[in-house]
């Protein structure tokens, strides 16, 4: 028969196990920094897609030393996005149309795109996820 201290010390340690489990499966998915390209394969108002980590994703410069990274799927039926000109992300299945600078579309999409965290080091763009 177990004491009630020995009871509640087997309790203390099978909270501080799920705990730790926890804890290690969220270093396990910890967000990860990719360089991606240079800012200068990116043109100034257009966009290009990289594959990255597994993902495709859309890397726009709306304007001048400004850039934005989106997940590279169409919210209307998932089509493949490849580029951006004039500051427009258009979907080559059904011509989904999209914010370069923002994500957000308009019919037949209804939801924007999902975005990427995105910085410059250095003269390279890096994305995080």
């Amino acid at each position: 028969m177990l004491s009630r201290r020995g009871l509640l010390v087997a309790i203390a340690a099978g909270t501080a196990a799920i705990g730790l489990t926890g804890l290690s499966e969220v270093a396990a998915n910890a967000a990860k920094t990719f360089t991606v390209c240079k800012t200068s394969a990116v043109p100034v108002k257009g966009g290009k897609t990289f594959s990255v980590g597994g993902k495709k994703i859309l890397i726009t410069q709306p304007k001048a030393g400004t850039f934005k990274a989106f997940v590279a799927v169409c919210t209307h039926q998932g089509g493949a996005l490849s580029g951006a000109s004039n500051n427009v992300i258009t979907c080559p299945l059904h011509g989904a149309r999209f914010d370069a600078s923002t994500g957000a579309g308009s019919p037949p999409a209804q939801m924007p795109l999902s975005k990427v965290s995105v910085s410059v080091a250095g003269g390279s763009v890096k994305v995080k996820f």
